[in-house]
């Protein structure tokens, strides 16, 4: 349990716990770099990510505005604040709640890592195939 929690904070592979799942600020791979497998199981997957994503956003940004409503602040200060807080939370929420979606998915329909491993990599289909 506290494996899949400290990769879940290290935005690992949902498999091996191992492999990092972000190539860059936005980018994913599309294969574990260290079990192979293929993190997009099929169209549409990382759809259920945008609820996660939505309820965390919610959680986070309700103690705010309650906050501020408990200040009296102005609606143009309120409405600067929440702005500024959704532009600054926005990549983090992006990234976690797919991480947390595909832990989620693999406990409730676990898979296994796939044969030839970091061989598989992010390398395309060959031509044809």
């Amino acid at each position: 349990m506290f494996a899949r929690l400290w990769a879940i904070l290290r935005q690992r592979c949902p498999v091996c716990l191992q492999g990092q799942v972000f190539h860059s600020f936005f980018g994913m791979h599309s294969h574990c770099p260290v079990c192979g497998v293929k993190y997009d199981r099929e169209t549409g997957y990382f759809l259920n990510s945008m609820f996660i994503a939505y309820t965390l956003g919610f959680l986070i940004l309700v103690p705010s505005a309650v906050l501020l409503y408990l200040w009296d602040a102005s609606i143009p200060f309120f409405i600067a604040v929440v702005i500024v807080e959704c532009i600054i939370m926005w990549p983090l929420l992006f990234r976690y709640s797919r991480i947390i979606w595909m832990h989620a998915d693999q406990v409730l329909d676990p898979r296994q890592a796939q044969e030839g491993g970091a061989e598989m990599g992010d390398q395309p289909p060959a031509a044809g195939a």
